[in-house]
C-alpha cells in the first residue's frame, strides 16, 4: 500500500514512521476548545516515551489494564499510544454526559471490576469527581508525564493484547472484547486492500475513541503510514458541518462514519446549503456501524454532489467489535447497490424475493460488499448449514482479525454467559473458527445483506418478523424525513399468549389528530403486506429511547418499558393476528 515493509504491530509501524520521516505530520488533532494542534511522528514519539517513563514512576506494569476517560486530544493520544507501546492495556471509556454522575460512577465502578483495572485516567475537571467513588486510584495525563527518555523496545508483539473493547450492548450487558496488536494489524492491513488504500491519503474522522470504529482509525493512519486528522467528536455535535469543511481544509480522502451523521449533514444543508466547501478529494466515505439507510445516502448525495462528491464515494459497510472492526466492504470502483425486494418475504419468510422498484410491498436491502481480503463469510440456518443465495440465515466470519473471546468477568464469569450463548468458556469461535455474529443477512454474488439481529425477532402467531426490515417499511410509509424515526419490539400477550407488536414513533412526526390519521395508515400497511395487524404505537420524544455509547438503539430496554407501563401507548383497535 504504501511501499514500507508491512509492521508487525501498530507500534512498530509509528516507530519506523517517526525514524524515517520524523518531521512529516501524523495527526491535525482538534480538541473540543477547537484549537488544532499539527503532530509530527517525532512529536507522537516523545510524547509516548513520556507516558512511559510515567507509567513506570507510577508502578503500572506490563499487562496492567487502565481505564481511559479522556476527550479527544494530544493527550488521548500520548496515554494511549503510550500504553500500547509499554504493553499496558488501555479500555477507553465514554465520559458523563448529562445524567447523574453517581450514575456514571456505578457503571464506571463495574467496568474497573470488569477489567481488573488498577487506574483510572482522566482529566482534572472529572477527576475529582470520580476519585471519592471508584475503588482504584484516578489519575490525570500529568501524573504519566514522566521524564523525557529514549524510548526502548516496544513490549508489543503480535500475540499480546492491545486493548480491550466494550462491545455496544444493543442486546444486553456489555462485553470486552479481546482485541491483541495482531488482530488490529490484520484488520487494518484488510481494510486497506479492500479501500485501495494508498500513500497519499488522509484519514479524517471526528468519531468517539470509545467506539471501535473511531478507535481503529487511529492504528489505521499509524499503520498505513498517513496523516490522520482527528476531532473531538463535541465539534460535530456543535456543528456537524464542520466534518465536511475538514475534508474540504485537509483534502481529506478516507473519512468514515455511522449512517446518522451521513443524515443529519443531509438535513443542515437542506436548510442553510454550504459555502466554500470542495468535497471532491473525498475517496472513501465508509458508512456503518448501524444499519444504513438508501434514503439517507441519496440525501447525502444529492446534498453533497454539487460540492464534488463522486458517486462512488459513499461505502456501506458491516462489522463489529469482535472481528476488531471491518467484515465487509463495498466495491469503491462503483456507486453503492441495492436490492429491490419483497418486504413481506424479508421480515417473515426469511428469503429475499426480487421484485420490482416500483411496488409499493418493495423494500430495498443495501449491499455491504464482499467480505475483506484474508478472511471467509457464510450464512448459515440453525444447524450451521451454508444457505445459498437470497436465503437469510445467520452471518458467520473467520479469519485472523476474529478475537480470541471476551475478558472473563469477576469470578471467570462472562458476559455470554449471562446472556445464555453457547460459547466455550470465553471464546467466541465454533469448533471451525467461525464467529456466530447474531447478526442476520443473506449473500447474492459473493456479496452480503444485512437484514436485522436474530435476537431482535418478533414472533406473532408463529411467525417470526425481522423489527428491521418492520420500520424500514414503515418510515417508508411514513415518508419520514428523520431516520431512525421507527422502533419495532415484539412484547408478549398473556391474553393472547403470543407477542403483540409495539411501534415506538419519533413524537415529532405528527402532532394532535395528524397522529391518528398517521397510524391509520400504518396499520393498513402493515396488515395489507404483512398481515400484522392489531399494532399498539407510542408517541416517544428522541431523548427517551435507550441506546447504546455508540447510538444504537436498546431494543430489550423498549420492551422492558412498554412491559413496565412507563411510556404511553395507543393501540389499534383491531384484534391481533398473524397471517400464515
Amino acid at each position: 500500500m504504501t511501499g514500507r515493509r508491512p509492521a508487525a504491530t501498530v507500534v512498530d509501524a509509528l516507530l519506523d514512521s517517526a525514524a524515517r520521516t520524523p518531521d512529516r505530520t501524523a495527526f491535525q488533532v482538534v480538541e473540543r476548545s477547537q484549537d488544532t494542534f499539527a503532530l509530527s511522528y517525532a512529536d507522537v514519539s516523545r510524547l509516548i516515551a513520556r507516558t512511559v517513563s510515567g507509567l513506570t514512576a507510577q508502578g503500572i506494569d506490563a499487562a496492567d489494564r487502565v481505564i481511559l476517560v479522556l476527550p479527544t486530544s494530544r493527550d488521548f493520544l500520548s496515554v494511549y499510544l503510550g500504553c500500547l507501546h509499554a504493553g499496558v492495556v488501555p479500555v477507553v471509556a465514554a465520559e458523563p454526559t448529562t445524567g447523574s454522575m453517581s450514575r456514571y460512577c456505578a457503571h464506571l465502578g463495574r467496568l474497573v471490576a470488569h477489567a481488573g483495572a488498577v487506574r483510572v485516567v482522566t482529566t482534572d475537571e472529572l477527576a475529582g469527581a470520580l476519585a471519592p467513588l471508584l475503588p482504584v486510584p484516578v489519575i490525570t495525563p500529568d501524573a504519566l508525564r514522566g521524564a523525557q527518555a529514549q524510548l526502548g523496545a516496544p513490549r508489543a508483539t503480535p500475540d499480546s493484547l492491545a486493548h480491550l473493547q466494550a462491545t455496544s450492548g444493543s442486546t444486553g450487558a456489555p462485553k470486552l472484547a479481546v482485541i491483541r496488536h495482531g488482530n488490529l494489524v490484520a484488520n487494518v492491513r484488510a481494510i486497506a486492500e479492500a479501500i485501495r488504500g494508498t500513500a497519499d491519503d488522509t484519514l479524517v474522522s471526528w468519531l468517539p475513541l470509545f467506539h471501535d470504529m473511531g478507535l481503529v482509525g487511529i492504528s489505521y493512519a499509524l499503520h498505513a503510514g498517513i496523516p490522520m486528522v482527528l476531532a473531538d467528536p463535541l465539534n460535530f455535535l456543535r456543528n456537524p458541518m464542520s466534518w465536511l469543511h475538514w475534508i474540504s481544509r485537509y483534502r481529506g480522502t478516507l473519512s468514515p462514519a455511522p449512517s446518522s451523521a451521513f443524515h443529519i449533514c443531509a438535513r443542515v444543508a437542506g436548510k442553510r446549503p454550504p459555502e466554500g466547501l470542495d468535497l471532491s478529494s473525498w475517496r472513501v466515505a465508509l458508512c456503518g456501524a448501524e444499519p444504513v439507510h438508501e434514503a439517507t445516502l441519496r440525501a447525502f448525495q444529492a446534498a453533497f454532489g454539487p460540492f464534488g462528491l463522486s458517486e462512488t464515494t459513499l461505502r456501506p459497510v458491516y462489522g463489529l467489535a469482535e472481528a476488531t472492526l471491518a467484515v465487509t466492504i463495498s466495491d469503491v470502483t462503483r456507486p453503492y447497490t441495492v436490492d429491490r425486494v419483497d418486504a413481506e418475504a424479508v421480515a417473515a419468510r426469511g428469503y429475499a424475493e426480487p421484485r420490482a422498484a416500483g411496488d409499493p410491498r418493495t423494500t430495498g436491502m443495501m449491499c455491504v460488499g464482499p467480505v475483506v481480503p484474508g478472511h471467509a463469510l457464510r450464512v448459515v440456518d440453525p444447524d450451521g448449514k451454508p444457505l445459498p443465495d437470497r436465503v437469510i440465515g445467520e452471518i458467520e466470519v473467520a479469519g485472523p482479525s476474529v478475537i480470541d473471546g471476551y475478558l472473563p468477568g469477576p469470578g471467570g464469569a462472562t458476559a455470554d454467559a449471562a446472556e445464555g450463548a453457547t460459547a466455550a468458556e470465553d471464546g467466541v469461535r465454533g469448533p471451525d473458527g467461525h464467529l456466530r455474529t447474531g447478526d442476520l443477512g443473506y449473500r447474492l454474488d459473493g456479496e452480503l445483506y444485512v437484514t436485522g439481529r436474530s435476537k431482535d425477532i418478533v414472533i406473532i402467531a408463529g411467525r417470526n418478523y425481522v423489527p428491521d426490515q418492520v420500520e424500514r417499511f414503515v418510515e417508508a410509509v411514513l415518508q419520514s424525513p428523520r431516520t431512525p424515526a421507527v422502533v419495532a419490539v415484539g412484547a408478549g400477550d398473556a391474553t393472547l399468549h403470543t407477542e403483540q407488536l409495539h411501534l415506538l414513533l419519533d413524537e415529532r412526526l405528527a402532532q394532535g389528530r395528524d397522529r391518528q390519521d398517521l397510524t391509520g395508515r400504518v396499520s393498513h400497511a402493515l396488515d395489507e403486506t404483512f398481515g400484522i395487524n392489531g399494532v399498539t404505537y407510542h408517541w416517544v420524544p428522541r431523548a427517551r429511547l435507550p441506546r447504546t455509547t455508540s447510538g444504537k438503539i436498546q431494543r430489550h430496554l423498549c420492551r422492558r418499558m412498554i412491559e413496565d407501563g412507563t411510556i404511553d401507548a395507543h393501540r389499534a383497535t383491531a384484534p391481533l393476528s398473524g397471517r400464515a
